[in-house]
């Protein structure tokens, strides 16, 4: 059968740098996509709109840094729920991140293009925003076929860059130009509460760079301490660049102008600092590059998903198949990057945030819980890390440690997802539009298999 596991396998070809840069790639994008979006709800008090969202994150990621560990395999939230639930799960976990790296790949092709738009400004036009968005994805798809090796080395270079910058920005901006703004901040009146949670609805746009990591497991070399280890740096710089960023942002310009310039956010600041018209346009180029790793990000997850579903005969089994020569997932990437290209070249920014978080945050719920349920089921296996904060338990007669952080985790994703539902109508529609056309799919094609099981 092609694409088996006995004739065709991933290469373990990336380390830290490479697993790392996946991460916060797409996490640490979302400063430079959301910001200003945030801001035009939180008002003066975005950096805690970012604060709320980052405990939810760090609750998450230490859950995927066990899981990761302990389960070095392509499919990560997929294959813990398969572990912890069975199949159905699985699937539904799959499926729902398969939405989420779908719109990740079109929505920082169009930030990319938002960004390279202030150096050039004839692409914000139509149709050029839409058509240099989809070469974006077009050209990072030949990228993905011929390896994650090269893949990694690209987004290496471009995040060292973007940490490089952005830590200049921020020391140059606090030393010279902010200026306290932490008295404006009334909770329930600047901004309103229902403000505020939607404003922390959009700071979660950050969450996909964790299950990223975990795609790459079975690409990665010593998964087992590798994992953990990006999970833990992106998880730290990450969080402390958003409130940090944040938090200068709306102390250097006030959060009406980051409201107002939600297409370039970060190089408006910029604009505004010492040597502002030089500073801009390099912040304009950081940006442009950083987003265009998250899309990198999002067709390798997409990708890698769709690879993991077809081994497991969750999706059609040849979208499994390795290219013969490069051993990677080559068909995955064709197939979900034309819906990539699709979305981008629509230019439905709008939509495309509004999904952001639907699915991501369904399948963190059942990460999480995957923690707990894995501890119960399976408390002897190896772990070469575990989340903090956990309490011996016994369970029919066997001393277990119940991981307290996971629970936590599970509550918060929870809640944020409720969050997500009730304030992004086109996101609720077409999420579960989604979801419910995943189920009927994935009822029909298993009772196909059944029907007619594939030779071995």
């Amino acid at each position: 059968m092609p694409g088996s596991e006995g004739e065709q396998r991933l290469k373990r070809r990336i380390g830290l740098l490479g697993v790392f840069s996946f991460g916060y790639a797409d996490v640490g994008a979302g400063i430079y996509m959301t910001l200003g979006l945030v801001a035009s709800y939180a008002s003066p008090a975005t950096p805690l709109a970012f604060a709320v969202a980052s405990i939810s994150y760090l609750l998450t990621a230490l859950s995927y840094a066990e899981l990761s560990s302990a389960i070095p395999e392509a499919g990560g939230g997929m294959k813990f729920a398969e572990r912890a639930f069975g199949r159905l799960a699985a699937f539904i976990s799959g499926w729902s991140l398969l939405l989420d790296y779908i719109v990740t790949g079109s929505i920082f092709a169009l930030a990319t293009t938002g960004y390279l738009g202030h150096l050039f400004p004839l692409l914000h036009r139509d149709p050029y925003f839409g058509m240099t968005a989809s070469i974006l994805v077009a050209i990072l798809v030949a990228l993905n076929i011929l390896g994650i090796r090269e893949s990694a080395r690209f987004s290496s270079a471009l995040v060292l860059a973007d940490i490089s910058g952005l830590l200049v920005i921020m020391s140059l901006g606090y030393l010279t130009s902010f200026k306290p703004f932490f008295d404006q901040v009334m909770i329930g009146v600047n901004p309103t509460l229902h403000d505020f949670i939607y404003a922390s609805t959009l700071a979660m746009a950050s969450y996909l760079g964790i299950e990223v990591i975990s795609q790459t497991a079975e690409e990665t070399r010593r998964a087992g301490r590798t994992i953990p280890l990006a999970v833990k740096f992106v998880s730290a710089v990450v969080i402390g660049f958003a409130i940090a960023f944040s938090t200068l942002a709306i102390g250097v310009v006030g959060w009406e102008r980051l409201a107002a310039s939600y297409k370039d956010p970060a190089a408006v600041v910029a604009e505004h600092l010492p040597y502002g018209e030089v500073l801009s346009l390099w912040v304009s180029f950081i940006g442009m590059t950083v987003c265009y790793v998250a899309t990198n990000t999002g067709i390798v997850g997409v990708s890698r998903m769709a690879y993991a579903m077809g081994k497991e005969g969750m999706l059609p089994e040849w979208l499994s198949e390795l290219h013969p020569r490069f051993l990677t997932p080559y068909r995955a990437v064709l197939i979900f990057a034309v819906v990539q290209l699709a979305l981008a070249m629509a230019g439905h920014l709008g939509l495309a945030a509004d999904l952001y978080n639907f699915g991501a945050l369904i399948s963190y719920t059942i990460v999480n819980l995957s923690v707990i349920v894995l501890r119960l089921k399976d408390p002897y296996r190896y772990r070469p890390f575990k989340v903090p904060g956990n309490i011996p338990v016994r369970v029919r007669g066997r001393r277990v440690e119940f991981p307290v952080s996971a629970l936590l985790g599970a509550l918060s994703t929870t809640v944020m997802w409720l969050m997500v539902v009730w304030s992004h109508e086109e996101g609720r529609n077409v999420g579960f539009a989604w979801l419910a056309a995943g189920l009927i799919f994935y009822y029909l094609y298993q009772r196909r298999r059944r029907a007619s099981p594939a030779p071995r």
